[in-house]
């Protein structure tokens, strides 16, 4: 499988590592494209691939092309490869952008899926959501879950969800890390050395995660297993519930998403 890679940000780069280090396809067959040649030849000798001279260049010999860039960029970055784009399968990692907009900037000319994956596709243990946009197939979304599968879980989603997921799973991690660092303070403020402080504080909120996942209960009820009556995780909890802890994290991802509904909308 041949990939084009245009746009060398975190996410971009990210997926590249994951893929490669997944086997799925190998170095000397992606193909990056950055803002300029001495950013791309940057972003092509810390990844280890191709650089190409061009968007254009990039996209000729490809059978599947990563969009990676800014929302801003997006149409303008498709729409100077459309002539490259015909029988190829574009994967837009874009947030916001609907499949509708990059299809009329190809003039037509690609099967469009939108994906949102998060960082820790970096490190094979991603949750990315795959969504069918326009002219794209069931055997298109197949390909997109193989890909996407060598870099961790995939979630197929209706197009129309994808800016509550961009909120909850694309941005989410930058949440988590916040309640992270907030809550590896707290151990630092207590007398934990700060490195210590961040292992426990770290394993914390991966136990969290992994009992959810592992176990296929709520957070509801793991939440009641872990609390005692009167005990210190119900202080600490009733500390969280008076500060609106929960109502603070979810106007976080009312915002995200709100953002990712504006970014559709072109600036004038």
């Amino acid at each position: 499988m041949k990939l084009a890679v245009l746009g060398c940000g975190r996410m971009g780069s990210a997926m590249i590592r994951g893929i490669l280090a997944s086997g799925i396809t190998r170095p000397e067959d992606v193909a990056v494209s950055c803002g300029s040649p001495q950013s791309t030849q940057r972003a092509a000798e810390a990844l280890g691939v191709p650089a190409a001279t061009s968007n254009a260049g990039a996209v000729a010999s490809a059978d599947v092309v990563f969009l990676s860039v800014k929302p801003a960029q997006a149409q303008e970055a498709v729409s100077g490869v459309a002539g490259e784009l015909p029988g190829k399968l574009l994967l837009s990692m874009v947030a916001g952008i609907r499949s509708e907009a990059l299809h009329k900037a190809v003039q037509g000319g690609a099967r469009i899926v939108r994906s949102m994956p998060n960082t820790a596709v970096r490190l094979r243990k991603g949750v990315t959501a795959i969504a069918r946009g326009v002219g794209a197939d069931i055997a298109d979304i197949d390909l997109a879950r193989k890909v996407f599968s060598s870099v961790g879980s995939v979630i197929e989603v209706r197009e129309e969800d994808l800016d509550t997921v961009t909120a909850v799973s694309g941005s989410g991690p930058a949440f988590a890390l916040l309640m992270l660092e907030a809550l590896a303070q707290g151990g630092i403020d207590g007398g934990l050395d700060p490195a210590v402080a961040r292992s426990f504080a770290s394993g914390a909120l991966a136990a969290a995660a992994a009992l959810v996942l592992e176990t296929g209960d709520s957070p509801l009820s793991l939440r009641a297993e872990i609390t005692s009556p009167g005990g210190t995780t119900a202080a600490g909890l009733s500390a969280l519930e008076e500060a609106h802890f929960p109502q603070a994290v979810r106007s976080a991802v009312r915002a995200a998403r709100q953002r990712a509904a504006e970014l559709s909308v072109p600036e004038r």
